[in-house]
């Protein structure tokens, strides 16, 4: 069940990064890149374990200018903690 929630919190996420356009190129490379390592650790692959940290701390970043996107990483973290992934 937590799988299923935490796959569908990255869907919504995905679909919340198409709607707001984030112009920082640096932040668009982390955060694909983050999403990337989350799918691989969610696939048992070799993906980085600082991911959930780093996306954390870009949830921080990211609050005043996209709050919506900002909670839904939070909550994706927080499935990911509760996942231990």
């Amino acid at each position: 069940m937590q799988i299923q929630q935490l796959q569908q919190l990255i869907q919504q996420l995905h679909v919340e990064l198409s709607e707001n356009q984030i112009d920082d190129a640096q932040v668009q490379a982390q955060l694909r890149t983050l999403l990337q390592d989350i799918d691989k650790q969610m696939n048992n692959q070799a993906g980085d374990p600082a991911a959930n940290d780093e996306l954390s701390n870009l949830a921080i970043e990211l609050e005043a200018e996209f709050p919506r996107l900002s909670s839904t990483l939070r909550e994706v973290t927080d499935q990911l903690s509760k996942l231990g992934i």
